[in-house]
């Protein structure tokens, strides 16, 4: 199977703001106003106590938005996810920088620097680690890691999985959670290529952003 080649992190060109919106400098579509948006949306968009551009983007489209919102907002909680949190980032910044997600991998790393992902390892998911090297055993990663790597690689590379990872994947965790592994994948790829498509700016500095990780993820 062909792996996926890492993707240097997008980054998006600076431009004037767009004289109705202040956050808006580069991407190619409006972010929804929630004084305007309907009840569902504007209900959504108020769950977090800052601002994430993406959820203006995302709520563009109001009947799929606020599912979608509820989906990802199941990955914060360990009463709705069954994959630990680390697992859960793993897959997040390793898709992220593997489709060139700067915003994505940005808005997440902080998540799992609050829940100390070790270092040596954010290091090695941001420079791109080549596959062959997780399979082949370099690096700090366990068998675990190891493993929820190989299906997120090999996922991207061709939206499918070699049946021996998957076997692998089955001596080590639950098929619950190898499914679970999978719609993660799916969910944050179909971020990404949403971030990539249409020109997201970065999120304005958020102040006292860990404090407020530590309460809200689990």
């Amino acid at each position: 199977m062909a792996t996926p080649t890492p993707t240097t992190i997008k980054t998006t060109p600076i431009t004037t703001s767009h004289p109705t919106d202040p956050f808006r400098k580069t991407c190619l579509v409006p972010y929804v106003d929630p004084s305007t948006a309907s009840q569902a949306v504007a209900e959504k968009l108020s769950i977090l106590p800052f601002r994430r551009n993406i959820f203006y983007l995302l709520g563009n489209s109001p009947g799929l938005f606020p599912p979608l919102a509820s989906l990802i907002g199941s990955c914060f909680s360990d009463k709705s996810r069954t994959i630990p949190l680390l697992d859960w980032q793993l897959i997040v910044l390793r898709t992220a920088t593997t489709l060139g997600a700067k915003y994505e991998y940005d808005v997440n790393l902080p998540v799992a620097e609050v829940y100390e992902m070790d270092s040596q390892k954010i290091e090695l998911i941001s420079g791109g680690v080549a596959p062959e090297d997780v399979r082949g055993g370099k690096g700090p990663w366990t068998e675990r890691e190891r493993i929820v790597l190989r299906m997120v690689d090999e996922q991207l590379a061709s939206y499918t999985n070699e049946e021996e990872t998957i076997r692998d994947a089955l001596r080590v965790m639950g098929h619950g959670e190898v499914v679970e592994i999978l719609i993660v994948i799916g969910l944050y790829a179909l971020i990404a290529r949403v971030i990539n498509g249409l020109r997201i700016e970065d999120d304005a500095e958020i102040p006292g952003l860990k404090d407020m990780l530590r309460k809200s993820v689990k």
